[in-house]
């Protein structure tokens, strides 16, 4: 995905945590980032506590009405094994100086994947706006793990971050598919706390979850791995890409007529007449003699707000771009998108639209594929009574740069082993409930195999938790796909099948319907809330076994 690279900000931050000067500040016992302010843990089961302290310190630990003391070992590691808790809370857990505040005790469960799994709340509002907003439970709390991954075998923490509950400030960020889980659950089950530790990551293969142990029969798979494991090749690699995305991104800018022009083309006072007359939903200008023009593409268009509207804010509406776009009303920006999946929606500030005609401008940048505004979303000025303008219909179009194919970028994250590194080894001493899977868009290429990859995880996870019987929710990939790409559409439900016959032959795992839901023109579909009832009320069923 393009500027993909920027989400690997936060694994280099990581590289400076804890680097102390002091020798007092080494001898600080330290918990782990997930045993944090607001953590949920699993109820009725053995509660392991685990952390690092200078070599050879006693540590006491205490939560609720549990005690028990250790000494460090000779790397500075400890743990220590409290007696089962009830569901409740709050509580404080104690290791020496180290305090986590805010502790409940109920079900807690692993959700991972890739981007369906990952999209936050934010995203979907526009189905749920209304029950996000009147719903606050500070019961239920998600911890969304860093976007980290590791090379060199398994990290024992990740990066801090925070357990959110379901409150007005932080319920956009949770991801939508654990929300609606975690919500039901607690409301089926009786208000015993929930906690999610949501550890996804948008574009992720299946490969990147399993261990090196894990995949030891493919092992072409692991030599990719020591191929790119290599800090020098990835860092060599790394600044000659990002280098090349810079000079594709200058000379894109330098060349657009655009932007070059003495009157800039997002300036409604320019003569545009003698631009060509486009449908907007009809991707043919953005090719020329049937093939995809990459580069950057100017629309425009004006149209007409009546007295009763003039000075309200409002939203402006663009459905999803493909790639990336830059937007101005009357000549003022009001946004930009850098990628292709997410919804425009671009606030129109109070004062900007007037009475009688206005403009909209929109400039297109295409990387690598067919520029094109995708059709059946909303394409409108949307003002806050849902009255509404419709953007639909002839706009007019001119090229503004017409570039090669930009420079590809390599996605580190993707090769195999390194999310199970980074992500999921160092919550190996958390007892979940269960395990929730959605992941396998960007796997349909190896649908052929996937069955026996999903069955390779499960088998890899259950050892990793010690837990032989851990419950696997498998979600099926949503519809998706015009009905004329017959081709496409075979291919994913080929994709689905691997992933029924992966829970059909491995016990403890379900499969969850969801090829009834989805939009053929999104492969992020915006109700996650009938896949999440239906995980919460598998999980349900077997509890009540």
């Amino acid at each position: 995905m393009r500027f993909s690279y920027l989400l690997h900000k936060s694994a280099l931050l990581f590289l400076g945590i804890g680097a102390a000067t002091a020798v007092d500040a080494a001898a600080e016992v330290r918990l782990p980032a997930v045993l944090s302010d607001g953590v949920v843990l699993q109820r009725d089961e053995p509660v392991k506590i685990w952390g690092t302290a200078s070599p050879g310190e006693q540590v006491d630990v205490s939560l609720a009405s549990r005690k028990a003391s250790t000494t460090a070992d000779a790397s500075g590691r400890w743990t220590v094994t409290l007696k089962p808790v009830k569901a409740g809370g709050p509580y404080t857990l104690k290791a020496n100086n180290a305090v986590a505040e805010d502790v409940l005790v109920g079900d807690i469960y692993l959700c991972s994947g890739q981007s369906n799994m990952e999209l936050p709340i934010g995203r979907v509002l526009d189905m749920f706006a209304d029950e996000v907003a009147a719903y606050e439970n500070r019961n239920i709390r998600e911890f969304k793990t860093p976007k980290e991954y590791a090379f060199h075998g398994a990290r024992e923490n990740v990066s801090p971050a925070e357990w959110k509950s379901v409150t007005p400030d932080k319920v956009n960020s949770w991801g939508a598919l654990t929300y609606f889980i975690a919500k039901k659950l607690y409301e089926k089950n009786g208000g015993v706390p929930v906690g999610i530790v949501n550890s996804s990551w948008g574009g992720s293969k299946i490969e990147t979850w399993i261990s090196e142990e894990g995949l030891a029969a493919w092992p072409e798979r692991l030599h990719r791995l020591r191929v790119n494991e290599n800090d020098a090749y990835r860092d060599m690699l790394s600044k000659a890409e990002r280098k090349a995305q810079w000079l594709w991104d200058s000379t894109l800018r330098a060349t657009d007529a655009g932007y070059a022009s003495p009157l800039k083309w997002s300036d409604p006072a320019l003569d545009d007449s003698s631009w060509e007359s486009v449908e907007l939903l009809d991707d043919s200008w953005g090719k020329k003699a049937g093939r995809a023009v990459n580069g950057s593409h100017w629309l425009r268009r004006k149209f007409t707000v009546p007295a009763s509207k003039a000075g309200q804010s409002a939203v402006l509406r663009l459905g999803c771009i493909v790639d990336a776009d830059s937007a101005w009303i009357n000549g003022q920006y009001v946004g930009n998108i850098t990628y292709q999946y997410p919804p425009r929606v671009y606030k129109v500030p109070a004062g900007l639209l007037r009475e009688g005609e206005n403009s909209v401008v929109v400039r297109v940048t295409s990387y690598s594929g067919a520029p094109h505004v995708v059709a059946e979303k909303p394409h409108k000025v949307l003002f806050a009574d849902g009255e509404e303008i419709s953007l639909e219909g002839k706009w007019l179009h001119r090229l503004g740069s017409r570039m090669g194919q930009a420079p590809a970028v390599t996605d580190f994250f993707q090769n195999p082993t390194v999310l199970y590194n980074g992500l999921i080894a160092p919550m190996a001493d958390l007892p979940f409930r269960g395990v929730v899977w959605y992941q396998g868009e960007s796997d349909v290429d190896i649908n052929d195999t996937y069955a026996d990859l999903m069955k390779a995880l499960i088998s890899d996870w259950r050892r990793t938790f010690g837990n032989q019987q851990l419950p696997f929710y498998i979600v099926e990939l949503a519809d998706f796909l015009h009905p004329s790409n017959v081709a496409g559409r075979a291919e994913w439900q080929k994709m689905r099948d691997a992933q029924r016959r992966a829970a059909d032959e491995t016990n403890g795992a379900k499969w969850i319907l969801n090829s009834d839901n989805g939009e053929w023109n999104d492969i992020h579909p915006l109700d996650k809330k009938t896949p999440g009832t239906r995980v919460a009320e598998a999980i349900l069923t077997d509890a009540n076994k």
